[in-house]
Formats: structure tokens, C-alpha cells, sequence
């Protein structure tokens, strides 16, 4: 193999693939990238058996076709110290490459490329395509809710469920849910069911540019991404995502209209006193908030509401509230509640539609 290609593309490129590269493995082959050098076009490969994420780079001058390996590491460290301009990458013998530019000249010893694992993409006739702008805003709505307790393996990641042209994204840890639906989207023959791993989902929102379409082809085990010259393909969650319908609550009469602002500025205040609880009064046109830490001390503020409805007194995880209002854009939002011993349901107040449930988020509340 023999390609001239430019370090400012060729840097960008890698930069993208190196992060399916694993830290560790039992295969050594793995801490490489596979490039091939075919039909025009330059394709650099890595998966850690998981995840494989596959960039193809069109901008180059391909002199001889080829496949080689390269370390990840050893060559991400070394392009990105070299200067602009052309490179030269050439295969010599069987398990060597020279990366040339200027007078710097490098000559690596490689791995034979049949040793890299076969790349097991999905393809088919049939798949979705979801606007990169609208999947990118879903995924943010609701990866923050994801599990980390590994013992919960069903639960760390993002439910991806199309139904009756609904795209729905949910993402809980048993104490908190925040679900993103869209209507009218998706074909409505359509059905699809998933989890996806959040390793996955924040690296397909790292590589999104939010301007374009992706195709989603989903098969049993795994489902590729394919947009712009990138395609990831990434192995599923196994087991039950459990029914987000039953857990959102149907019988609430109380609703509070806060500034989204004055809200996320009193909860992050708050949050200084470095403590996970946060005692919440709510009462006629206000809610009165109280944090309280042996260690630091004590905190008070109050909030300006519309409420005209009886106190309830209640408490939640302050972590829990400020990753919720962090994600809400509009001017106002909703909190329901039914009693002290209920979850709290925040939404944002859409000003077309007060019974707008396209972001709902669910908090238990915790003993104060």
C-alpha cells in the first residue's frame, strides 16, 4: 500500500476511530487500526469487539491499494506533532510501514492485517433514517438518566423503541426517568425495540454534527450507525428494559409553573452546600428550600411560583433536579406532584401545548 494523503485530514479522521480503540485486551490486535487503501478511498477501522467505528476519507491520493495495521496510540501521538501538510504512508514487506513528511521519517512495525477481527456491520434493505439534529437532542434529553450500577446491566443504557411512527427514547436507574418522544417521525410500519449502551450513545452524540440524516439498521444482537463517512456499529444490551409506561403517573393534580432560570440558579446554589438532599416546601405562589450539611452548614432561599394549591412538604436528590432543569430550554417549566411520598414529574411548559409530553422526567423522592 502507497497513499499521499494530508495530515490536517488524516489526524481528523483517527482522532474519530481511536475511540472503539480498548485501553486493554487480551488480543493484541486490537490496540491497532486497520487501514485500507481501495477504490479511491482511504477506510480506517477499530473495535474493541463491541464497538467498531469505521471512517472513510476520500480526500487522497491512493498510488498502490492495501490494507496495514498501525498502533493506535503510537500513531495518533505522531500525527498530531507532525506538521501540515502531505504524508506519505507505504506498507514495506509484510510487517513494517514508513509514514513519511518533510524530512521526518518514521518506520513502524506492524501486525498482518488478516489478524484484525472481522468487522461484523449490519446491513439490510431495511432501516430508519432519523434527522442527525433531532436524534442528537433526544439522546441529550435522556442519557444523563442512565444507570451506572453495572449489577443493573439491563438498565445502562438508552431504550430506543419506534411504534406506530413514535420515536421514543427512555433512560432510567430505578430512581429517576427521563423519556423523549417524537411523533409522526418514523414509518409507521415500522417496529424496532433496543437498548443502546451509553458508551455508544455519547459516542455517537461526540461525532454528530446535527446536520444531516443517520441510518439506523438494527439486527439481533447490534445495530449500525451510519452518517457522513462514519458508520459505528455497536453489540446491544441483552434483557428486559422495563415498561416506562406504568411508571409515569396519570392521577396528579398539583402543578407548579416555575422559571426554568430562577429554578436551575436556586438548585445550583444549593448545591454548594455539598450534599445529595434537599428539602422542598411547596406552598401558595412560592416554594421554600432548605439544604442542610453538618459538615458545611445550613442553606435557605425561596422561589416565586404559580401555585394555588395545599403544601406539601417533600424531598429529592438535588443531583437529580439539576441534571433535569439543565436540559430544559423553555421559558417555564411543570412540576407535578401528587404527595410527599410520590414521584415528582418535571416537564418543560410548552407555550402551543401545556399537555405537551414529548420530555417527561420522573423523580422519586427521597426521606428526609
Amino acid at each position: 500500500m502507497r497513499i499521499k494523503v494530508s495530515q490536517e485530514k488524516l489526524n481528523e479522521v483517527l482522532s474519530k476511530v481511536r475511540n472503539a480503540v480498548p485501553t486493554k485486551s487480551s488480543l493484541p490486535i486490537l490496540s491497532s487500526i486497520l487501514m485500507t487503501a481501495e477504490n479511491g478511498v482511504l477506510k480506517l477501522i477499530s473495535t474493541d469487539l463491541r464497538m467498531t467505528i469505521e471512517q472513510e476519507l476520500e480526500e487522497c491520493e491512493i498510488e498502490e491499494e492495501g490494507k496495514i495495521t498501525v498502533r493506535a496510540h503510537l500513531f495518533s501521538n505522531l500525527l498530531s506533532n507532525m506538521s501540515k501538510g502531505e504524508i506519505i504512508l507505504k506498507s514495506v514487506g509484510d510487517n513494517q510501514v514508513v509514514v513519511k513528511s518533510g524530512r521526518t521519517e518514521v518506520k513502524y512495525i506492524t501486525m498482518p492485517p488478516d489478524e484484525f477481527p472481522p468487522v461484523m456491520f449490519v446491513d439490510s434493505d431495511k432501516f430508519v433514517v432519523i434527522s442527525e439534529a433531532l436524534l442528537l437532542d433526544m439522546f441529550r434529553k435522556v442519557v444523563f438518566a442512565v444507570c451506572t450500577e453495572e449489577s443493573r446491566y439491563a438498565l445502562t443504557g438508552v431504550l430506543f423503541e419506534i411504534n406506530d411512527g413514535n420515536l421514543t427514547l427512555v433512560a432510567t436507574d430505578g430512581k429517576r426517568m427521563s423519556l423523549r418522544r417524537e411523533k409522526d417521525c418514523v414509518p409507521e410500519e415500522m417496529n424496532v425495540r433496543i437498548t443502546i449502551p451509553e458508551r455508544t450513545v455519547k459516542e455517537l452524540m461526540n461525532q454528530m454534527e446535527g446536520t444531516g440524516d443517520m441510518k439506523i439498521f438494527v439486527g439481533e444482537s447490534r445495530a449500525s450507525f451510519v452518517f457522513g463517512k462514519t458508520r459505528l456499529t455497536s453489540s446491544l444490551i441483552e434483557g428486559t428494559f422495563p415498561n416506562y409506561e406504568v411508571v409515569i403517573p396519570k392521577d396528579y393534580s398539583k402543578h407548579v409553573i416555575i422559571g426554568t432560570e430562577n429554578w436551575k440558579s436556586v438548585l445550583k446554589r444549593a448545591g454548594a452546600m455539598k450534599t445529595m438532599s434537599i428539602k422542598v416546601y411547596i406552598k401558595k405562589k412560592q416554594i421554600d428550600i432548605e439544604v442542610q450539611n453538618p459538615e458545611v452548614g445550613e442553606f435557605a432561599d425561596t422561589v416565586e411560583v404559580e401555585y394555588e394549591g395545599e403544601e406539601v412538604r417533600t424531598g429529592f436528590n438535588i443531583e437529580y433536579l439539576v441534571d433535569v432543569v439543565d436540559h430544559i430550554t423553555t421559558e417555564k417549566l411543570v412540576m407535578s406532584i401528587k404527595d410527599s411520598n410520590s414521584p415528582c414529574i418535571v416537564k418543560p411548559l410548552s407555550p402551543e401545548a401545556e399537555g405537551d409530553e414529548r420530555y417527561i422526567n420522573i423523580i422519586m423522592p427521597v426521606k428526609l
